[in-house]
């Protein structure tokens, strides 16, 4: 958000200057960047009560005295408006002025004309552009309806939509699934809160307006911006929440810039409100003091709550403005952000937890292990929108789409997934530690995802990352590192096409296998390989020294025709029975998976490594036990050799 810093000096009683005014607002959490004189700021998502002048100016009320903006105070007869309300739980509180003036004028005051020529904004119609700089100064979006099309069954609805709308910015939109809209005999004329419809807009020459101002709940504004690609400053501010008493006020303050521009032939006023109760939050000034460390007495704490709008009594009475602030921390924190974070004494705080070196080193060597294997590290936002039974909600989520903690990292790898195919990286391979939280329990896990090539060079340029890829990495880390050798079971898991859970010890861990391509936002075929692992009580044993065969290996591979899925199961057992019962047969794993379900055809490759420590093997010793293998699968119904 961009604020030019002569505008709001013109909210000030005091004027600081540009330096020390700079100072101020990061002290209260507002970051930002300066070019010029436009200060460009950081708003939190949970304060979108400073996405304006007047916000920024209520937090600066303490330091230099906010001045209330000039309203009208015309007398305003009721409007016979014949509106029809019909999602009061999402709109609680809407109002309507009607204006009319005698002529729109040819030129703007200077404080409108500064909003436009300061800001590089393109002006659009009188009304319009009046509604654009109330937004900018008072952080309540407005919408101006040209009165001679509002014709008809005048309503608000949400109501399933399957239809094109033209939005005022002339772009045609498919409103889909359900929408809140304004509707004109049952016709959609504007998106609610987040944009008004072409038909209904108004003109350079339009001189009677119907001026709309509410109150919209926040989660039914979520999101619909985005999902229609539609840029949009209301919807922006809706999402974080407005202040749901304001709305008398703002039409007043409208109507006033327009007296400042041309004479009012006549104005009247409409307006409904059901939500007008004000929060309470309890108030204690001792433990408000334990929360910030510092002790004030209860005089200087109500002197900076009072400032920025809140009132006491048994309990502290909350602005309707402020709708992110609902229990004690809430006021600590506004306490704490009028003294200064950085004025607060520090103290010396003594830990008596000891780092936990073991899961230290083991995510130390896993990291780069894999790095050295072309992987890269990804660190994603802990925050999510996902709402399963085990996700636990954050008290006072900084983005409102962002309210949950995560319960997986697969989720999040999915979308760096997507995000790399959509920008044609052609070889992705992706790990991420992180913590999950769930109401069960917390636990630290190490995600891992691959797609694409090999790598970039001439020898593996043309070579595709695949399930047995993935499984050499996750054997390497298990057999390697952590010096146990996995085992796996087939099983079915929700969002991938193949899976195996994965254990050490007896203990299962997560799984691995091949990722349903539906579950991942891109258009781009190339399959994707991923495991998830939880990582607590991995200890990585002392160094000893495992005597490495100076004799080489030999391979076999063995290509299983399966009549069923419930046959994988089967085989998998055998060959690990086989592989932990032959001192030769030192390792086996699948390294191809291939099912046609219309063609019924399923089939499993599997490789087999032979290696002795004291000599080289023959062709006879490995055939010998292959023979036993290939007979003992050969003797279970369903299940079949290729070239036997």
């Amino acid at each position: 958000m961009k604020i030019v810093y002569s505008h709001l000096l013109s909210l000030l009683e005091q004027q600081p200057k540009l330096k020390e005014l700079s100072d101020l607002l990061y002290q209260l959490g507002h970051e930002h960047e300066i070019d010029g004189e436009v200060l460009d700021m950081e708003i939190t998502p949970n304060r979108g009560d400073c996405l304006s002048l007047k916000g920024l100016a209520r937090d600066l009320n303490y330091f230099y005295q906010a001045k209330e903006l000039p309203k009208s105070s015309m007398t305003l007869p009721a409007l016979a408006l014949q509106f029809d309300n019909k999602a009061q739980d999402l709109c609680p509180n809407i109002s309507f002025m009607q204006i009319e003036i005698e002529q729109v004028p040819s030129k703007y005051e200077p404080y409108l004309e500064a909003y436009f020529t300061d800001l590089g904004i393109n002006k659009n119609n009188f009304f319009t552009d009046i509604s654009n700089y109330l937004a900018y100064e008072s952080g309540q979006p407005t919408h101006c309806f040209d009165q001679s099309t509002i014709r008809g069954h005048f309503a608000l609805e949400k109501k399933e939509l399957k239809t094109k709308f033209k939005t005022l910015l002339g772009t045609e939109i498919e409103l889909t699934n359900e929408n809140l809209v304004f509707t004109l005999d049952n016709d959609p004329i504007s998106l609610a809160g987040v944009m008004g419809g072409a038909r209904t807009a108004c003109s350079a020459n339009t001189t009677k307006v119907l001026v709309e101002c509410a109150y919209f709940q926040p989660q039914e504004i979520l999101g619909k911006a985005r999902k229609y690609n539609l840029s949009s400053d209301a919807a922006y501010k809706f999402e974080r929440g407005v202040d749901y008493l304001c709305q008398e006020g703002v039409l007043r303050r409208f109507l006033q810039i327009v007296s400042d521009h041309t004479k009012v032939k006549s104005v009247s006023l409409y307006g409904e409100q059901s939500k007008t109760a004000l929060a309470e939050v309890p108030y204690d000034s001792e433990k408000l003091n334990a929360v910030v460390g510092i002790n004030f007495t209860e005089k200087e704490q109500l002197g900076y709550l009072s400032a920025l709008g809140f009132q006491s009594g048994k309990n502290m009475t909350v602005p309707a403005h402020r709708s992110d602030v609902d229990q004690l921390n809430d006021l600590a924190e506004e306490v704490t952000r009028m003294i200064g974070y950085d004025n607060i004494p520090s103290q010396v705080l003594a830990l008596p937890v000891m780092a936990k070196k073991q899961k230290r080193s083991f995510e130390e060597l896993v990291g780069n292990y894999l790095v050295n294997q072309g992987c890269f590290e990804v660190i994603n936002n802990p925050f999510t929108d996902f709402e399963g039974k085990e996700a636990i909600p954050v008290d006072n989520p900084l983005d409102k789409q962002r309210a949950m903690l995560r319960t997986c990292l697969m989720n999040s790898i999915r979308t760096n997934i997507a995000y790399n195919q959509n920008r044609q990286k052609d070889s992705i391979k992706f790990f991420e530690f992180s913590d999950i939280y769930k109401t069960s329990g917390s636990e630290r896990r190490l995600a891992l995802a691959i797609s694409g090539r090999v790598n970039k060079n001439a020898a593996e340029f043309n070579a595709q990352l695949d399930y047995a890829y993935l499984k050499g990495l996750v054997n390497s880390i298990c057999s390697d590192i952590l010096k146990v050798q996995p085992t796996y079971e087939l099983t079915n898991k929700r969002g991938y096409d193949f899976y195996e859970s994965l254990s050490l010890n007896g203990i299962k861990l997560g799984g691995l296998g091949k990722i349903s391509k539906d579950t991942i936002n891109s258009k781009v075929k190339t399959p994707v390989f991923a495991c998830e692992l939880t990582t607590d009580n991995l200890a990585v044993p002392d160094n000893q020294l495992t005597p490495t065969s100076d004799f080489p290996a030999s391979y076999r591979d063995l290509s299983f025709s399966l009549s069923d899925l419930d046959k994988v199961e089967t085989l998998t057992k055998l060959v690990n029975d086989a592989t932990n019962g032959n001192d030769l047969l030192t390792e086996s794993f699948i390294f191809d998976f291939f099912q046609n379900k219309k063609l019924n055809i399923l089939k499993l490759g599997f490789r087999f490594k032979f290696q002795a420590e004291d000599k080289s093997l023959t062709d006879e010793e490995i055939d010998q036990i292959m023979d036993k293998l290939i007979s003992d699968s050969l003797a279970v119904d369903g299940i079949s050799i290729e070239g036997l």
